[in-house]
């Protein structure tokens, strides 16, 4: 109840039209006594630096050290009305957190989170932060310096990573970033000296002038990636608008060259030609996606914050079978804010193409691209709920993941719903709605679709029977490159009387 009340007073403050300027203003914390935890070494240290820094920078900047929950909950008010009337609003919080990733919760020094009914009211959801810094006209910014391994015997019992990304309703902030110390699965080190690894790549290039915003973070994640021998890789979650920001501007220098830009994406759009035609042999298939990289690459070179240019160069990498390039491509695109190198990013993991095999890994990104909608990463959501990778097989909610994509006009997960009511697993046995759903998937392209439709057509299955419609979606299958259609096609011509 005490989080409601503090929700309608972030509602309140909404409502109210606040008039944005050039203001810049910051909440930093920095907790590092704890009543009922170990303490840490440098939170304290860190917020006093970082606070300093970005006083440097022009911020009106409220820092607060060993926060209780009370003082905690009165600083994000108060942060959350500023951010109103703030070009720039920046929150900072290193500590201790429970879970990980977008669905973390900050822990002030009072807490005691022995159940996990009471960790709900003794931590601050990161949720909250997020939608206070997003406030601000042009940039929020939430820097969690916190994910060091949790001593407390409970985390609250809301909503979760997983299910906070993949809920109806939940879509990112624009022009708000959330900047975590470390990949999922992944603790962050303190250090041994004044900071830990990340805030001191952080004060160092926080305040470079002339550093666009993304590049500040890519700065960060290779400063902290070399400062703890690859142990520990910082990684930025959210989306921007277009615009270039600067914290520190100084001189900013555009280039204005589109057809290069338009030349990339050309040759990518004819690497996805490629990939429909049978009659193009491997090596023009090579040609073509080096082609493709080259002017990727320069485009890239050119416009090295624009994302897209970042995520066609990923693709066309991957059409040279350069996986390991197409992962590092996809991470840059994705940092810069890219849905679909996201959901990229989690095939690469689950299947193990220039990554290690991590079905773990493969759905937190399929989970991030689910909540910017892109409807694959529902189908791959579902794929691995209904088969039971990483958890217990649920069909019923590998049904519900597929009517999300359904939603978003997916053939592909249209036809898992119709396999699915076919045999009754995850929603009630119904063959005609079974076929209903084929149909419909076919006639949206889907290939697996036309083969289940002729299935159905072959064998009366919720429908009559009609061999003649079931050899003519088997055909147009085969044509579209289904090579299921044309084995059944192959067997029935060698079946047939002789």
């Amino acid at each position: 109840m005490r989080w409601l009340a503090l929700f309608i007073a972030i509602g309140l403050l909404f409502d109210a039209e606040a008039e944005a300027s050039n203001r810049r203003v910051a909440l930093v914390i920095g907790n590092a006594s704890y009543a009922n935890a170990p303490p840490l070494g440098s939170p304290v240290n860190d917020a006093e630096d970082i606070a300093a820094g970005l006083a440097g920078l022009g911020f009106d900047v409220d820092l607060r050290k060993n926060t209780t929950i009370d003082d905690l909950r009165v600083g994000l008010v108060a942060f959350t009305e500023k951010s109103a009337a703030a070009d720039i609003a920046v929150f900072y919080f290193a500590g201790y957190s429970a879970a990980a990733g977008v669905g973390s919760y900050l822990i002030p020094v009072d807490a005691h989170l022995a159940t996990p009914e009471s960790a709900n009211a003794e931590t601050v959801p990161l949720a909250a932060v997020t939608a206070a810094a997003g406030r601000a006209r042009r940039l929020g910014l939430v820097i969690l310096d916190a994910m060091r391994e949790n001593p407390f015997p409970a985390i609250p019992n809301g909503r979760s990573s997983s299910s906070s990304l993949t809920s109806a309703g939940s879509t990112p902030i624009r022009n708000t970033l959330v900047f975590f110390p470390a990949e999922p699965g992944r603790t962050a080190e303190e250090g041994e000296g004044r900071n830990s690894p990340f805030a001191a790549a952080l004060l160092k290039y926080l305040r470079q002038a002339d550093l666009e915003i993304n590049f500040v973070f890519r700065n960060v994640r290779d400063e902290v990636r070399q400062a703890t021998h690859r142990k520990q890789t910082p990684y930025m979650y959210g989306q921007l608008s277009k615009d270039k920001i600067y914290l520190h501007p100084v001189k900013q220098v555009v280039q204005d060259d589109t057809a290069v830009m338009q030349h990339c994406d050309n040759a990518v759009a004819g690497l996805a030609d490629l990939r429909g035609r049978a009659d193009q042999g491997e090596t023009r298939d090579n040609l073509k996606a080096a082609s493709a990289v080259a002017a990727c690459a320069e485009a890239v070179k050119r416009w090295p914050g624009a994302d897209r240019l970042h995520y066609q160069l990923g693709r066309s990498l991957f059409a040279m079978r350069d996986y390991g390039g197409a992962v590092a491509s996809y991470k840059a695109a994705s940092e810069l804010g890219n849905a679909r190198a996201l959901y990229e990013l989690g095939l690469m993991y689950e299947n193990g193409n220039g990554v290690e095999k991590d079905p773990a890994r493969s759905r937190f990104y399929y989970e991030m691209a689910a909540e910017k909608k892109i409807a694959p990463a529902f189908v791959s959501l579902g794929l691995q709920q209904e088969r039971g990778i990483g958890a217990a097989s649920d069909p019923a909610k590998a049904y519900a993941l597929y009517q999300r994509a359904a939603e978003l006009g997916d053939a592909t997960a249209i036809n898992r719903m119709g396999e699915l009511a076919e045999k009754g697993l995850g929603a009630r046995r119904d063959l005609k709605l079974a076929r209903a759903l084929y149909q419909r998937g076919a006639a949206m392209g889907g290939l697996e679709a036309l083969v289940n439709l002729a299935r159905c057509n072959a064998n009366g299955i919720g429908g009559r029977r009609d061999l003649a419609a079931a050899r003519r979606l088997l055909a147009k299958a085969a044509q579209a490159g289904s090579t299921d259609a044309r084995r059944i096609l192959a067997h029935i011509e060698e079946s047939k009387p002789k």
